[in-house]
């Protein structure tokens, strides 16, 4: 449909130029009537705006309208019908303006937009036919376009682009200028008055080294109708550029400092602080972590966090309900606490453990970050020790150097360190202390030393004295234990043995003698009986 169009204005083109070089007026009035499109074309410079159609096209001054003679006075009517012809059978053929009337119907004039050059717009200091130019303030120039339709767009809606220009001389700076505007209501001539347009406003950025002079600026709009049919145009206005610099000065050039892009830190969340609902914390626990984190920017807000928490499943078993937890919004230098609990399991050793904290959140522009936290635990296993009795001879004598041993048994989960132990007792000065060091958990390990045996420092130089065992050990936190258990003995003196060596035991000599006594008898005894014997074989014999 398009192509037929555009043919059917070249045709109709080429018949007015054939009645401008001396046809009659009637067929210049019908080329005329031809070629009436209604194309407006707008010039728009330095705020004159000027319209002309194509009824005004150069041709029609060669017509005697031009020199103000009246056209119609001279046309034939619209309806006036050609000369007939008679053909060989006698019949009339006549070719009426109805045939040409009914071409020009099915021509289509195309949808066209205009800029409402007679209201003052929002953003205007005068209309445009008034001389209407944009005002340049704040290093950003504003410019208007108010855009009328001579009928309806689909959706009632246009997209608008900015052309600028050469990039490396026009004094804009170069963005993506374009939007779709769509049709609307609006106040014009101070709020006086109302009209439905197409208001195109774009706010350009100036350079901040620019050259004065006067720069186009081309509106690009592009639509369609509501048959589909594309909408095309374009609209010029220029911006003056009076506060840069002169084109025409002899001045040395200025030559402006590199701006550096000074870098972009990202907001900071670190754990500030952290404490817990016990000050010991041992297996079988439950307890209670506060944490406390703090945004370390002064100038950004955190926003839309979130912090998971994980720790070593095989000695921690989590009781809250989540192990994860949402902060809206964290101001600079502002803090929030977050709380856990768990469980302390029976197995774990004793320790140090984490608690590790992964935070992901975004600052005020959307850009997101991750960091990371700790915060640690200490565990302290019950110290089970047990100590067999000191190993220490019930009698000892003076100046006698014996030996004391001691036992001790890690019953424990934990490691025991630095286990020894000290022996007091009147009489007794031991060499040292009995060391037995680390001991692992479910071990038993034995120590010793040898102890020297002196008199009793009372009035009584001999007799049992009462001593003394202190143990000593530490746990893996270094917290130190003490256990003490006592023990007697009885110290005698050194000439106690001799006397009872020279004293003489006749408690059981008489036995000896009556021993002795009861042999003979028992000889004496046995020597009759066998004589006797003898003696009676003997008369046995002789008779």
């Amino acid at each position: 449909m398009k192509r037929k169009h555009i043919a059917r204005k070249i045709f109709a083109m080429a018949i007015a130029a054939t009645m401008c070089m001396g046809l009659s007026p009637a067929g210049y009035a019908l080329a005329a009537q031809s070629i009436n499109t209604n194309i407006n074309v707008y010039n728009i410079e330095a705020g004159d705006v000027s319209c002309y159609s194509m009824q005004d096209h150069p041709c029609n001054s060669m017509h005697p309208s031009a020199n103000g003679q009246d056209l119609t006075s001279t046309q034939e009517p619209a309806n006036t019908q050609a000369p007939a012809t008679t053909q060989a059978d006698g019949k009339s053929d006549s070719k009426t303006q109805t045939d040409d009337k009914s071409d020009t119907d099915t021509q289509t004039d195309a949808m066209t937009l205009k800029i409402d050059d007679a209201n003052q717009y929002d953003g205007m200091e005068k209309p445009y036919k008034d001389g209407y130019v944009p005002i340049n303030a704040n290093g950003s120039v504003r410019i208007v376009f108010p855009i009328l339709s001579e009928g309806e767009l689909r959706g009632n809606t246009l997209r608008a682009a900015l052309d600028l220009g050469d990039a490396q001389t026009a004094p804009f700076v170069f963005k993506n200028y374009e939007k779709d505007i769509r049709l609307q209501t609006v106040k014009v001539n101070a709020n006086t008055q109302e009209v439905s347009a197409y208001v195109a406003d774009f706010t350009v950025e100036l350079k901040g080294k620019r050259t004065n002079g006067s720069y186009p600026v081309i509106l690009k709009v592009t639509a369609k109708d509501t048959k589909g049919n594309a909408v095309e145009q374009e609209f010029t206005s220029y911006v003056t550029i009076a506060d840069g610099i002169d084109p025409d000065a002899t001045t040395e050039a200025v030559v402006e400092p590199v701006a550096e892009d000074l870098p972009t830190f990202a907001p900071k969340i670190m754990v500030k602080s952290y404490n817990y609902s016990k000050s010991e914390i041992q297996p079988g626990d439950e307890v209670k972590a506060d944490i406390v984190l703090l945004n370390t920017s002064k100038e950004n807000t955190v926003k839309n966090m979130t912090i998971a928490v994980t720790a070593d499943t095989e000695s921690f078993t989590l009781l809250s309900q989540s192990d994860s937890v949402y902060i809206e919004k964290l101001a600079p230098q502002e803090e929030t606490t977050i709380t856990f609990s768990y469980r302390i399991n029976a197995k774990t050793a004793a320790g140090q453990y984490d608690l590790e904290l992964a935070m992901d959140y975004a600052d005020g522009d959307g850009n997101t970050y991750s960091t990371s936290g700790k915060a640690k635990i200490t565990v302290q296993q019950s110290s089970e020790m047990q100590f067999d009795d000191l190993s220490f001879p019930s009698e000892v004598v003076v100046a006698d150097v014996v030996e004391a041993k001691v036992q001790a048994m890690n019953l424990g989960r934990s490691k025991i360190y630095n286990v020894r132990a000290e022996i007091a007792a009147d009489g007794l000065k031991p060499q040292g202390t009995i060391f037995i060091g680390d001991m692992e958990a479910g071990t038993a390990v034995t120590g010793s030393t040898q102890v020297s045996v002196s008199s009793l420092s009372g009035s009584k130089l001999y007799g049992n004295t009462e001593g003394t065992v202190t143990y000593y050990y530490e746990d893996e936190s270094g917290k130190e234990y003490t256990e003490e258990a006592t023990f007697t003995t009885t110290i005698k003196s050194p000439f106690s043995d001799q006397k009872e060596e020279t004293t003489p035991d006749n408690t059981n000599q008489w036995w000896v003698i009556m021993a002795v006594i009861l042999g003979c008898i028992a000889v004496a005894a046995g020597v009759i009986i066998i004589r006797k014997i003898r003696l009676k074989k003997q008369d046995a014999e002789d008779e």
